[in-house]
This record gives C-alpha cells, sequence and structure tokens, in this order.
C-alpha cells in the first residue's frame, strides 16, 4: 500500500514544482521589481507556500533545480532594480548584535563583492538555510541535536547482527594455538601413521580504509 502511495504522490508533487516554475517565470516576464517579485513568489502567502503548504513541503521544494531557477529570477531582478525605487511597501529595521570579527568579515566580503552591508545582508537572508545549521534557543534533550539520518543510521548500526557489520568494528580473533606432534615409533603401520595437521583457517584481519 505504501508503494501505491508513493506512486500517486510523486506525478501530483512533480505538476506542482512545474506550475511554480511557470507562475514564476510569467511574473518575471512582467518585470517587477525584486520586492513584488519575492512577496508573490516566495514570501509568506505566496505561490511557493501555496502550493506547497507546511515546513516539509517546501523544505523538498527547496531542493529541486526549479527553486534553485527561481532564486537566479530573483538575482537578476535584484541586479536590475539597483538604483530603482522600490515600492511603497513598509519597512523594518532590526538590530543585529554579532561579534567584531564577524563584522570584519561581512565588511570585506561586501568590498569584494562591490556591494553594501546591506546589500549583502539581504542576499545572505534570502538564502535557504540548513535546519541543522540553526541553533535552537530552547535546551534539547540528549541526542536531540543529531539529526535524524544520523539517530537512524546509528540506529541502525547497532541493531545489525554481526555477520553484517564491516570487519573493523568485529574483534580480532584470537591467535591460533600452536599444535604439538610427537614423532611416533617405528614400528607403527604406515596405514595408521597420522597424516600432518591442517592448518587452522583464521579470519581474515580488516585492512585499511
Amino acid at each position: 500500500m505504501m508503494e501505491v502511495a508513493e506512486v500517486v504522490r510523486e506525478p501530483v508533487q512533480e505538476e506542482r514544482v512545474q506550475r511554480v516554475r511557470e507562475l514564476a517565470s510569467d511574473k518575471f516576464r512582467d518585470g517587477p521589481d525584486w520586492v513584488t517579485f519575492y512577496r508573490e513568489v516566495l514570501g509568506a502567502n505566496g505561490v511557493i507556500d501555496g502550493l506547497f503548504p507546511g515546513q516539509e513541503l517546501r523544505a523538498k521544494f527547496e531542493k529541486t533545480a526549479e527553486f534553485e531557477e527561481i532564486q537566479h529570477m530573483l538575482a537578476k531582478l535584484r541586479e536590475k532594480n539597483r538604483g530603482q525605487k522600490l515600492p511603497d511597501e513598509a519597512t523594518r529595521v532590526i538590530t543585529v548584535r554579532l561579534p567584531k570579527s564577524l563584522h570584519e568579515a561581512l565588511r570585506h566580503e561586501a568590498h569584494n563583492h562591490k556591494t553594501s552591508m546591506n546589500k549583502l545582508c539581504i542576499s545572505k537572508l534570502l538564502q535557504v538555510i540548513d535546519g541543522e545549521l540553526v541553533p535552537s534557543d530552547f535546551e534539547r534533550p540528549d541526542g536531540e541535536d543529531v539529526s535524524e539520518r544520523r539517530r537512524q543510521v546509528r540506529a541502525k548500526a547497532s541493531a545489525a547482527p554481526v555477520a553484517d557489520q564491516p570487519a573493523s568494528a568485529l574483534p580480532a580473533p584470537p591467535p591460533p594455538l600452536p599444535i604439538a606432534t610427537a614423532p611416533m615409533p617405528s614400528f607403527v603401520p604406515s596405514a595408521l601413521t597420522p597424516h600432518s595437521p591442517l592448518p587452522l583457517a583464521t579470519a581474515p584481519t580488516a585492512g585499511a580504509f
């Protein structure tokens, strides 16, 4: 049943991705200012939010090539609108406390890009940030700071049987015990003479990886 659900859901996902791309391309061709484009496409209650509601769906869309294309559209509009008056949309001012070393790095980065620190910071804010790189303001229980993917890998590794684990994870086998062989008396018939002891098989040790 799960496989059938996945087959049904994927075409719907693809249709929504293409729909977002079409709507964004149409708005881009109209030549709006970048603030309007951002508000209507990427902003809250914009095109993307309408077709991909919720953090999980939006995060999945943000990994597509179509989303990267929309980011390039926004960057081109910002460059095109350079020096032009932006629409009468209310602005907000935030104060960010940051270390002096980070401030100096931003100042040098803005100089290298031949832009202002304000535009550089806006460019960084427009980019998607991996949730794992954003520290939480709340104390998390033990182990919650590890990503879900890493937790699953560790749980799978700990639950795997010994036979499925790599040789490097297994303890080294003990060395074989020496077998003492004494010469048989000369009167023992050759038919009863024991054969030479076979060498014991030892498990190969793990090599370099």
